[in-house]
């Protein structure tokens, strides 16, 4: 089956929007000579020029998928990704005990005005709650769109302690608290980005609330007050990948060690996200429960994938992280996050790319890792974690080409 036969959607972010057009990137394709050469020294997170200027022509790799048994309560805020008619609630969703992921990504009204955007969680048991952190993500507010996404990816993917002061803490029953102080100490305003993902477990059943305010308001009064949101603002384009609770937070990926990836083969690519052979989550939307809602990109879904290759003609194998399509005007680049096993070269939680802000569509391309040639009539593995990156397009072709003597 071959890439082309997929239909991608689009999804456009603020930052995508903003960008200026251009077809086509700066260089051309190398030659698959100078492809190889580079990319027998490349090393995790640089970049490289590739042979190819799109994927559809490469034979995609089968694999089987199924929900992680480690899958947490998923909560989404991204839609209206935009609070452009004002103050009002994003997300409304209530959880049971547990750990609970939350994936917070909106921008204020279009106005000028200053603005906060925050989440309060209310202890909805008959006990006293505990709320304690157990990674934390909460980039410093702004208008480089790329690089609030990948800060969030790097401290999520290194399990970064939230501060001290509130890492732990305890809720009486009925009582409220700003999740994320530091969000919600924020002033912004037009065009500035509030990302935060964060996960932490809960003892009592609680609600969560994402919501826009005045600076001078209480957070933890407020929300009795402020109207709750459509999806989709009357008068305006709808705005955002999606709202509410998901089942779903990590999913596994993996091929049959007896079904290996060959080198032999040639060039392959691993394509997740993509809506259509991955289709987007599903879950419950509180606020608007009339019909069903998605997550259209699976932003804040971690992908755990092992893949299984053998060596018939002796080569390695280089992975490459790259862009949406070389074609498409409004997504130029992307910056990703990996947690990739080791290789040729030390693995780890790897910035794409490592020393740049952000990596164009093919024909340029990112090193996630180089593995070595599989001995004869045994397997190698790759293993990394990916999670679509946010202010991207999507998908992120993840091309796998031999590389070496055969």
């Amino acid at each position: 089956m071959r890439a082309a036969q997929f239909l991608t959607l689009l999804l456009l972010t603020p930052l995508a929007l903003a960008e200026e057009p251009a077809s086509q990137p700066l260089n051309a394709p190398a030659s698959p000579e100078q492809m190889l050469s580079t990319l027998q020294s490349a090393r995790p997170g640089g970049l490289v020029q590739t042979a190819f200027a799109d994927v559809s022509d490469l034979p995609v790799v089968a694999f089987d998928k199924s929900v992680s048994q480690n899958s947490v309560q998923f909560l989404l805020s991204d839609k209206p990704e935009y609070f452009r008619t004002g103050d009002g609630i994003a997300m409304q969703e209530d959880v049971q005990p547990g750990v609970v992921r939350l994936y917070l990504y909106h921008v204020p009204e279009p106005s000028g005005a200053k603005k906060t955007i925050s989440a309060v969680i209310e202890n909805r048991g008959n006990q006293p709650m505990t709320l304690r952190f157990l990674s934390y993500a909460s980039p410093k507010p702004g208008g480089d769109y790329h690089k609030i996404a990948r800060e969030a990816l790097l401290a999520t993917l290194n399990r970064a302690p939230a501060p001290p002061e509130f890492a732990v803490r305890q809720l009486a029953p009925g009582g409220r608290a700003v999740i994320d102080p530091q969000i919600d100490s924020a002033v912004v305003t037009k065009d500035i980005l509030v990302h935060a993902l964060h996960e932490f477990e809960i003892d009592q059943p609680a609600r969560v609330t994402v919501f826009q305010r005045d600076p001078a308001a209480d957070s933890l009064k407020v929300i009795d007050a402020l109207p709750k949101l459509p999806r989709i603002l009357e008068g305006w384009h709808p705005s955002g990948a999606g709202r509410g609770l998901f089942a779903t937070s990590d999913i596994e990926c993996s091929n049959a060690r007896e079904n290996p990836i060959d080198t032999a083969n040639g060039p392959a690519v691993f394509l997740v996200a993509d809506g259509k052979t991955d289709p987007w989550i599903e879950g419950r939307d509180s606020l608007d429960p009339s019909s069903p809602i998605q997550n259209k990109g699976n932003y804040g879904v971690m992908y755990h994938v092992r893949l299984h290759y053998k060596s018939s003609d002796g080569r390695g194998l280089a992975v490459l992280m790259s862009g949406h399509r070389p074609d498409n005007q409004w997504c130029k680049y992307t910056a990703a996050v990996v947690k990739i096993n080791d290789g040729v070269h030390p693995g780890g939680v790897i910035a794409l790319p490592t020393t740049e802000r952000r990596f164009e569509n093919l024909p340029q391309a990112v090193v996630m890792q180089v593995y070595p040639p599989a001995a004869a009539g045994e397997t190698g593995t790759m293993e990394f974690t990916y999670s679509p990156p946010g202010a991207c397009c999507l998908p992120t072709p993840i091309l796998l080409i031999p590389v070496g003597a055969k």
